[in-house]
């Protein structure tokens, strides 16, 4: 028993540095292939499950809001049917009216023609223009109420009035809880102001926490396959001799331009994108794409109705693509403040500051 505890005891070894003494190396914990298998199965199994989530939230809410919504626009189309119904009925009723008066008049104007009558007939022919005519205002006024029917309907709906069909709620909701919320798609009716409350206060949390993490852990891996081109950058293009072991643990933070280039090539494809669909210009697309990756959202460009109303599922590509824009755009963030609080720390070191770390600080 004693010697399979002596066995298994981590016993530290001593080696010479460079200068001479002796250093004690302690044994490093020996943990199994199988055990780091685990350990990144299960992270990479709480990043998928978090994605999965954020999609399935927006899956759902576009679900709900296409049922809420939908009978909005169900209501609107038939008071526009009953609009121009009731305008046709009156036409056809002023028409029948008019042609019911002159069928009258022409039997009397016949029969007085049948007595030799000259008179008459040209008063005949006079009568005729003039119901003609009251036809033609009549129609035209009757034509342009029915416009200025529609143009008030439309006037107190939303600013462009789209069909909440399915790809429209799944780019409402995706703008709802990255809290861009452009505002040329909002819901009309009281149940989907309330929704649209409820759903907002628990996607925002996801999606925060969503960005927190994938943010965090984008990040990471940024640094690491950054860290790696850089090495093999000054081991074999800058013919750089030095063993690779030397610096295997040096940590090398990412500079800001990184993170800054993959913002402005995603920028740069969202502008081409745009660009196609909306009839922007360059500047124009990549403008919209920056201020809605922000979270800003002023609502002066928009996606219109070649991208909202077009029929090969343009609304979702354009949801998902905002999304990961967020995403970019916090993982760019944090790169660029870890940049920043490298710079903080050799500003401070070289004045002889003393820099605090409140991590470690104990309540």
């Amino acid at each position: 028993m004693i010697g399979q505890a002596i066995m298994h005891t981590s016993v530290p070894l001593l080696k010479f540095d460079n200068q001479g003494d002796v250093a004690i190396i302690q044994p490093k914990e020996n943990k199994s292939y199988w055990h780091c298998l685990c350990q990144f199965t299960r992270h990479l199994l709480h990043q998928i499950s978090l994605i999965g989530l954020v999609i399935v939230y927006l899956i759902c809410g576009g679900l709900l809001f296409t049922f809420i919504e939908s009978e909005y626009d169900l209501e609107k189309d038939a008071e526009r049917e009953k609009l121009i119904r009731e305008t046709y009925l009156h036409i056809r009723i002023l028409a029948i009216n008019l042609l019911n008066e002159q069928l009258n008049e022409n039997f009397e104007t016949a029969y007085q023609q049948w007595r030799w009558d000259k008179d008459k007939s040209s008063n005949y022919i006079y009568l005729n223009e003039q119901r003609v005519n009251m036809l033609d205002n009549q129609t035209a006024f009757e034509l342009e109420n029915l416009s200025m029917g529609l143009a008030l309907q439309q006037a107190a709906g939303e600013k462009f009035v789209y069909k909440w069909t399915y790809p429209t709620a799944i780019l409402y909701a995706a703008t709802l809880v990255t809290t861009i919320g452009y505002g040329n798609i909002s819901p009309k009716t009281i149940c989907g102001k309330f929704s649209t409350v409820i759903y907002a206060l628990m996607g925002v949390l996801l999606v925060v926490s969503w960005l927190e993490l994938v943010g965090e852990s984008l990040a990471v891996s940024v640094a690491h396959y950054y860290q790696r081109l850089n090495r093999f950058v000054r081991r074999y293009l800058k013919g750089k001799t030095k063993p690779l072991q030397d610096k295997i643990y040096q940590h090398e933070n990412v500079p800001f331009w990184v993170p800054v280039t993959l913002l402005i090539v995603y920028l740069l494809a969202g502008s081409l994108l745009f660009a196609a669909w909306e009839g922007w210009s360059y500047i124009d697309s990549a403008y919209f794409s920056f201020i809605t990756f922000t979270t800003i959202g002023f609502g002066d460009f928009v996606p219109g109705e070649t991208t909202i109303s077009h029929r090969s599922g343009r609304s979702l590509i354009c949801a998902f693509y905002l999304l990961f824009g967020v995403m970019l755009t916090a993982l760019s963030f944090k790169l660029i403040q870890e940049d920043i609080d490298r710079i903080k720390a050799k500003l401070l070191q070289r004045l002889g500051i003393k820099q605090i770390d409140c991590s470690t600080i104990k309540q």
